[in-house]
């Protein structure tokens, strides 16, 4: 590893902070060219620093693969003709990307999810009783965000929604709030203890999302690649993202998406609520979750829906077929 920058940021106004580190980034990694020209150059994300890298590789004539492509079908859709340009092979591991991308020339294939490398089948086909058939038994996820800013925005409007849905259900219901490996556990500790004081039940984790989905009903969540986990898991989800006004303000004027729900994009349609901002309120949302848990058909239809959105995300083995494509580049 060159250079590791710390970009655990969220937010348009958040990253300027983060500038110097990219900065940085790109020229080590140039400056270790000098000494070591790559025979391939593979890039992951990141596209604000690995497009410039891009950039400078084809001037060298460094064969670039990039995996994980920037989301230029979002916002700032320009970039597609810096990624014709520079990389010589991009593969995708979000369905609807290829068709994008070809428009504009570009040479991609869709490899799969990584998620499917992750999640066992056994985890994938289990059944899951509607809440309704498993009283006193009901797990509801909170999964607020894996960055301090989301914990922020969104934890005090999924902790007061566990209050609402305790006042009214009672102790049959309970939850379940993993700590991302990215956060400070004892700050979310503190500010669950004065819940968990007034009777709700609430357990706090240090694991992946994975396996605390696996164990949940249902479960209300930021926005992120984790409702593509709970669609592959088929557990029926709420979306809830708030982040600051002025970033917020800066995200309507750039983004150009239907939906913000990564589950909903690949599904085409809106299958999931959505609470975005000044609709991400505590009365809402237990709106939401009450369907779930008192309509046992509409429970079960999400699930299924949710199932095969999971299976429009390809099969298992992406970072394999990854592979395989830069041994064909330095073939």
């Amino acid at each position: 590893m060159v250079y590791p920058p710390p970009l655990n940021v969220v937010g348009f106004i958040e990253v300027v902070f983060r500038i110097s580190h990219l900065f940085k980034a790109y020229q080590k990694v140039k400056e270790a060219w000098y000494f070591h020209k790559p025979d391939l150059l593979i890039l992951i994300d990141y596209p604000d620093m690995n497009l410039r890298l891009a950039k400078a590789a084809h001037k060298r004539k460094i064969p670039v693969l990039y995996y994980i492509s920037p989301q230029v079908w979002a916002w700032r859709s320009g970039r597609v003709k810096n990624i014709a340009r520079y990389v010589d092979r991009l593969a995708v591991i979000l369905p609807f990307e290829v068709a994008f991308y070809k428009t504009f020339g570009v040479r991609v294939e869709f490899v799969g999810h990584p998620l499917l490398d992750r999640i066992k089948n056994e985890t994938r086909e289990r059944e899951i009783p509607s809440p309704e058939n498993s009283p006193g038994q009901t797990l509801i996820g909170l999964l607020p965000g894996s960055r301090p800013a989301e914990i922020k925005a969104i934890l005090p409007t999924l902790l007061e929604t566990a209050a609402r849905l305790t006042r009214q259900y009672g102790q049959g219901i309970r939850f379940i709030l993993p700590v991302a490996g990215t956060l400070d556990f004892k700050p979310i500790q503190e500010k669950v203890r004065p819940f968990q004081e007034k009777g709700v039940s609430l357990e706090l984790t240090s694991g992946d999302s994975q396996k605390t989905l696996g164990r949940c009903h249902l479960a209300i969540m930021a926005s992120g690649t984790v409702t593509l986990e709970a669609a592959i898991l088929g557990v029926p989800i709420l979306i809830v993202y708030k982040i600051s006004p002025v970033n917020y303000w800066i995200a309507r004027l750039l983004i150009h998406v239907p939906y913000v729900g990564l589950v909903n994009l690949v599904a085409g349609k809106k299958i999931i609520p959505e609470y975005i901002q000044e609709r991400a309120v505590p009365e809402a949302i237990m709106e939401g979750a009450r369907r779930y848990l008192e309509d046992p058909e509409h429970y079960q239809d999400i699930r299924s829906r949710l199932l095969e959105v999971g299976k429009k995300l390809g099969k298992p083995g992406a970072s394999l077929r990854v592979a395989q494509l830069a041994r064909e580049m330095m073939n």
